[in-house]
């Protein structure tokens, strides 16, 4: 029999795990990248005239019995990895103000924080927690985590949006907006940089929402 070949193109996350997924199939892999590294965005990333090199070295979905976990299980990476718990997302500091607000896991201090800089906000503020909150106890790495969408019938795309139902009025209406538009309405100047670069400004205001919560789930691959 001959052998059974698949190109891929680009070493992304997606490509490597493409190329894994197809030799535990029985096929020889051949991926195709143009950059001199392997990561796609997760390695380095465009904003503007910048070329970032982030270098990511934290994953979600750690914790056993998450629909995310079998994949890294499936990929192999967990044995090899060391991992610590994260209790801190990032210090956002504005060097010519002096603002500075600490994220970690307390969203009510974080609301606080933000409210003593911009009491004007409170309103938006209170907003963004009630989102992030709205968030907790769901499995985030099941959105798109079942079978590719060329393999999904219509009673696959019905339990997706069964088990994410709760979650339905945040992914429309101004929830499904930009968080570059969403920020617009904010008064304080720190507040919007704040928002738009929690993650980047074109994600929608619910990644940001999953982001504030879900983040608590990540560790660093150490």
């Amino acid at each position: 029999m001959p052998e059974r070949e698949v190109i891929i193109i680009g070493a992304g996350l997606a490509g490597l795990s493409a190329g894994i997924y197809a030799q535990m199939n029985g096929y020889r892999s051949h991926i195709f990248e143009h950059h001199t590294q392997p990561g796609g965005v997760a390695a380095a990333w465009k904003k503007e005239d910048y070329l970032i090199d982030g270098g990511i070295h934290f994953i979600m979905g750690h914790k056993p019995g998450t629909a995310i976990h079998k994949v890294y299980q499936d990929l192999g990476i967990i044995p090899f990895n060391r991992f610590a718990d994260m209790t801190t997302y990032g210090r956002f500091l504005d060097e010519k103000s002096g603002y500075s607000v600490l994220v970690t896991q307390d969203l009510k201090r974080l609301a606080e924080d933000l409210k003593r800089i911009s009491p004007v906000d409170a309103q938006l503020i209170d907003e963004l927690m009630v989102g992030a909150r709205s968030m907790q106890g769901i499995d985030a790495s099941e959105m798109g985590m079942m079978n590719p969408p060329e393999l999904c019938g219509p009673l696959d795309g019905m339990k997706e949006i069964w088990k994410m139902r709760r979650l339905l009025r945040c992914f429309a209406g101004k929830y499904a907006q930009s968080i570059a538009d969403y920020s617009q309405d904010i008064c304080h100047p720190y507040l919007r940089d704040f928002i738009n670069n929690l993650f980047l400004p074109d994600v929608p205001v619910w990644f940001v929402f999953m982001l504030l919560d879900s983040w608590q789930m990540a560790r660093l691959d150490i």
